[in-house]
């Protein structure tokens, strides 16, 4: 019984040290694509990090999943949207965050919903900012880090309108567009057509899509580069409103969007 034990403790302490060793190889990787504020090749980053050429491939590929690391058209990685918004979120201003969260909380007055602020990492999006309509009889099932799929929700249906079709048509390949509800779009070319409707009218709309009983509205978020970083939408009850009086929040919304691009 005494040497099952210590074997189990031994077992117990080799995983916690390889989790240790893999979590150093990541935060490695990530500093040198981090590093000098330049896109690196990989071949740069295996010298910097003195890491196997497999395991920093790996890794990377992690990171540019999750947001963190982009890999540009020239083969070069650089920091991506997630690491970009959590180096604003700790360099920024107390009274910059403040005023971000406090344009949110207006907008959340103006419209009596619950109001969402997420970020494109890779083949989801991110809520970093969720306002909730507290007086609302049935309150919105989703929180701050919480990822949702692009392709059956607002803001993701936001981001993927402003992407190219050849993006489209990549991000379908490699998620098989799931569905959701019998409302989720579930076939590429109607997400194309989705998106031209989206671009033509400024916002969009998610009736009942990703959740029976939610219908939602988003515009997309660019950062001063004018790069597309995530969206930010208004959630409803669709019993409650209809989508008439959801799309009539559309010049509120848009406003917001805009003070919160000039904020970030």
């Amino acid at each position: 019984m005494a040497h099952t034990a210590v074997n189990e403790m031994a077992s117990r302490t080799r995983d916690a040290s390889a989790k240790d060793n893999a979590a150093q190889k990541l935060l490695r990787v990530l500093e040198a694509v981090s590093n000098t504020g330049h896109a690196h090749r990989l071949s740069d980053l295996v010298k910097e990090t003195g890491l196997a050429k497999t395991s920093v491939f790996r890794l990377l590929s992690e990171l540019i999943d999750s947001g963190y690391v982009s890999r540009r058209d020239d083969g070069t990685y650089a920091p991506g949207r997630a690491l970009r918004l959590l180096a604003l979120k700790l360099t920024a201003a107390h009274t910059d965050t403040d005023l971000v969260g406090e344009r949110l909380r207006r907008l959340q007055t103006d419209v009596h919903s619950t109001i969402h602020f997420a970020l494109r990492t890779g083949d989801t999006a991110t809520y970093v900012e969720k306002i909730e309509d507290t007086a609302q009889p049935i309150q919105i099932a989703s929180r701050v880090g919480g990822q949702i799929p692009l392709h059956s929700t607002a803001i993701g249906k936001a981001v993927l309108a402003h992407l190219s079709e050849s993006e489209v048509r990549a991000y379908a390949a490699r998620t098989g567009l799931p569905t959701r509800t019998e409302y989720t779009i579930t076939d590429v070319g109607s997400l194309l057509t989705d998106g031209a409707l989206v671009r033509n009218r400024g916002f969009s709309i998610d009736d009942q899509e990703n959740e029976e009983h939610i219908r939602c509205m988003a515009v997309p978020v660019f950062d001063m580069q004018q790069n597309l970083i995530g969206g930010i939408g208004i959630t409803t009850i669709a019993p409650l409103v209809p989508r008439e009086k959801l799309e009539s929040y559309a010049p509120l919304l848009m406003t917001a969007a805009r003070d919160v691009m000039t904020l970030l």
